[in-house]
């Protein structure tokens, strides 16, 4: 990938620095490679911290939509995007304006990690992370860079090692 060089991504075992919009689509990619049905994604971070361009990445890799021009809207407002393909399906959740724990109960998040994989951004609105293979992944600015640090929240622990590859 143009602009995307292996040797700037990875600053320690649990962190990568992204210099630019490549490199976060790059990790992307390889964490979609390394996902499975039943997965949770937590996406902590500020606004315009790189989630959605992350999860926008995954969705669109080859081991998914297979098109990196596929439109992936923010769900901001809706809350919830459900994506379908083969045999599996993506749920990207926003939680950014949910104020209670009726709204996220409407949204049947756990259904969508029985049938697939949910992605899910601004996490911490939940009351606790559902699922048991949780990926935690933090964004962080840093002068122009984004630090983006990955840590198992249940069920990753080899997997990570094989996303720094």
């Amino acid at each position: 990938m143009i602009g995307c060089k292996k040797t700037n991504l990875i600053m320690d075992k649990s962190s990568i620095k992204s210099e630019s919009i490549f490199d976060t689509i790059k990790l992307g990619e390889n964490i979609a490679a390394t996902l499975k049905r039943g997965d949770l994604l937590a996406i902590y971070g500020e606004l315009g911290s790189g989630k959605t361009t992350l999860t926008r990445s995954i969705i669109n890799s080859k081991f998914f939509a297979n098109d990196p021009n596929n439109i992936i809207p923010s769900p901001t407002f809706n809350l919830i995007q459900i994506y379908e393909f083969n045999e599996m399906i993506i749920g990207h959740a926003d939680l950014y304006r949910i104020s209670n724990v009726e709204e996220i109960n409407a949204l049947d998040l756990e259904t969508i990690i029985d049938e697939g994989i949910l992605i899910v951004e601004w996490p911490e609105r939940l009351n606790q992370i559902i699922g048991s293979n949780v990926l935690n992944i933090n964004f962080q600015l840093k002068n122009d860079n984004r630090i983006i640090k990955l840590s198992d929240g249940g069920g990753w622990q080899e997997r990570i090692a094989s996303i720094y590859i």
